[in-house]
């Protein structure tokens, strides 16, 4: 548990202790330290909402690794509120990672949002969202021996796995997985985490900004370049699977099939993918059986 949170949670059970001994509000505070405000919410009630309800369990874990690589990629502030926000496309994915916020803040799955195109939840927690927005080098210094959490969080919210396919010449030729963000902080760190553990892997720009781009029917311009980490390697990306890995379960299940079809002779590859796999929008999604 980080230092000011301790901190609070030792003034608070002083200033309940010592207000059964019949010292002041005003008292306690000038001793403390503290407003006089903050000793009266904290007195009004058996515990203070604002310490149990919305301060989170920051002791490194898996969970919060998780969270905090998620967060990294693509969770969201709220200007200057203390509120952590998630905002996607994936049903599935928010509602998985709402139910792991929702365990840190030691209370129950608040319901989402949906707008018609994404699905999105907010926390209030001034000490979770202060947390969350830390320089992502201390971040993960501190989430020490949770590294595969923090980048299985970080993959689930803007990684990717994909092949290179000749849809002419009915060929295969490569897998390949990566993750892409617009900070380059970022993807410095995660690569630095890939190659402690072994894994070879490319650092890129993909777009620029002021070029546009075409989210699902909607042309956006870009406001900042596009960078990527890609591993391209098959034996690298066996290995990325074995070290790493996605909990996301699309992407698992894509990653999964790509290894199986590079276990496949060269001239079998590109049949059986196909027979699994349509393009759609630039990307191959997964066949699923009607009904």
């Amino acid at each position: 548990m980080p230092e000011p949170l301790k901190r609070r949670l030792t003034l608070y059970e002083k200033a309940v202790e010592l207000s059964r001994k019949g010292c002041s509000q005003r008292k306690l505070a000038k001793e403390l330290g503290v407003a006089k405000r903050t000793i009266e919410v904290w007195l009004c009630g058996s515990r203070p909402k604002r310490v149990w309800r919305y301060e989170p369990d920051l002791t490194p874990s898996k969970d919060l690794a998780y969270v905090s690589g998620f967060y990294v990629g693509d969770g969201q502030s709220a200007g200057h509120e203390p509120k952590v926000r998630f905002n996607l496309a994936d049903k599935d994915q928010l509602e998985y990672v709402n139910g792991l916020v929702a365990r840190i803040l030691g209370r129950e799955p608040k319901p989402w949002k949906f707008d018609g195109q994404f699905y999105s939840v907010d926390y209030d927690s001034v000490a979770l969202s202060g947390f969350l927005n830390w320089r992502i080098s201390r971040m993960i210094g501190y989430l020490k021996g949770f590294e595969r959490d923090f980048l299985q969080g970080f993959f689930d919210a803007e990684g990717y796995v994909t092949c290179n396919v000749n849809q002419e010449s009915k060929r295969l030729n490569g897998v390949h997985v990566g993750v892409a963000n617009t900070n380059r902080e970022y993807l410095r760190a995660v690569r630095r985490l890939l190659g402690f553990k072994g894994l070879r892997c490319h650092f890129r720009m993909t777009n620029r900004q002021g070029q546009s781009m075409t989210i699902r029917g909607k042309t956006w311009v870009r406001r900042h370049d596009v960078f990527h980490v890609t591993i391209t390697s098959s034996d690298m990306v066996q290995c990325f699977g074995d070290l790493v890995g996605f909990r996301n379960t699309t992407k698992a299940e894509k990653l999964s099939d790509l290894l199986f079809v590079l276990e496949l002779k060269p001239v079998e590859r590109y049949d059986w993918f196909v027979s699994h796999y349509r393009k759609e929008g630039g990307k191959w999604l997964k066949i699923r059986e009607q009904g």
